[in-house]
């Protein structure tokens, strides 16, 4: 389950440093932990993803200490695993996280992702979108 860039990713992997013994996963959306580490995204969180990661890895136990491959979210489009049946109303919201792999098309209270459209048939549980700037509602 995770983030899958389908636009724009060819070249893009930049390395920032990573929070202190973290099982990062590829795909999994990160955010700043407040001191310029980058930790996986939660559901709640309310903070806008700027990377989304490009490998799998423990980080070290020292943050920082580990440089983690990423991808930046900037203009890219992502299809997404989903921890729900979405139902086709749905398309067009701006939803939230449910994990750092995942989105919850019924959750619009953090509002990180928006959902474009979604991957047919709906039980795939998987949407294409892009990441929202601004956490519109921190």
């Amino acid at each position: 389950m995770a983030f899958r860039p389908i636009t724009n990713e060819e070249g893009k992997v930049v390395l920032v440093p990573a929070k202190a013994s973290i099982a990062f996963v590829k795909g999994d959306a990160l955010l700043d932990d407040g001191a310029g580490f980058f930790d996986k995204a939660t559901s709640g969180s309310n903070i806008d993803v700027y990377y989304v990661a490009d490998e799998t890895i423990t980080s070290a136990s020292t943050d920082g200490a580990t440089l983690l491959n990423v991808i930046p979210v900037a203009g890219v489009r992502f299809e997404v695993d989903m921890s729900n049946t979405p139902t086709q109303t749905q398309a067009g919201l701006d939803v939230d996280l449910s994990a750092a792999g995942t989105v919850d098309s019924s959750a619009v209270t953090d509002q990180l992702f928006h959902v474009e459209q979604f991957v047919l048939p709906l039980s795939s549980k998987k949407a294409i979108g892009f990441f929202v700037r601004g956490a519109p509602n921190s």
